[in-house]
């Protein structure tokens, strides 16, 4: 799962912490924290957080995306969603 997204949709609902998402959604604050760590990602809970929050599964689950580019001069940009792309793309093309 995207911890990032997840800590996102958090801020943006006003839930101030994992075990406060946990009595919203009634997932037991422990299979929470597991499914936060990576360690027994459950559909049914991801479902679950997704319903809660009103979006879609992949949205919950889908990594960053990257975007990888040659322009006219041969140079390659990456793009990524985590605001780095411009330093990156600046150090690739000198």
């Amino acid at each position: 799962m995207n911890i990032k997204v997840l800590n996102e949709l958090m801020k943006l609902n006003g839930i101030t912490s994992y075990f406060h998402l946990s009595k919203e959604t009634s997932i037991p604050y422990t299979t929470l924290l597991d499914l936060i760590r990576g360690k027994g990602e459950r559909l049914s809970n991801i479902k679950t957080i997704a319903d809660f929050f009103g979006v879609k599964v992949s949205y919950l689950i889908e990594e960053s995306r990257r975007i990888i580019t040659i322009n006219e001069k041969n140079n390659i940009i990456i793009e990524k969603e985590t605001g780095y792309n411009s330093l990156l793309s600046n150090l690739l093309s000198n």
